[in-house]
């Protein structure tokens, strides 16, 4: 069987969704940090959290069936989500890594 395009950017989209969901989600947890003790306790239950969002999605991935091209067109969008937000916070010229 083949996959078809509109699935593969569907994946896609999903994984961007989430990977911007989780950056959030890390986003809020360091920025947590600096604060007293209850900043500790934020930081950690939006790990538990994030890590809820990505057992879920591979549950549902799971339960859904979902081929591995399609979870692999899902992690190429949490990437470029992942890309997207780096770029976007540090305000990195076109050119240079932006995982540094």
């Amino acid at each position: 069987m083949t996959i078809s395009m509109t699935s593969l950017l569907g994946g896609a989209a999903v994984g961007g969704a989430l990977g911007a969901v989780y950056l959030g989600l890390l986003w809020m947890a360091v920025r947590s940090l600096p604060q007293d003790r209850r900043g500790m306790l934020t930081f950690v239950a939006l790990g538990v959290a994030r890590m809820a969002l990505l057992i879920g999605a591979l549950a549902a991935a799971a339960a859904l069936g979902l081929r591995v091209e399609g979870i692999a067109a899902a992690v190429i969008g949490f990437v470029a989500a992942r890309i997207a937000a780096t770029r976007l916070v540090a305000g990195t010229e076109p050119g240079k890594p932006t995982w540094k």
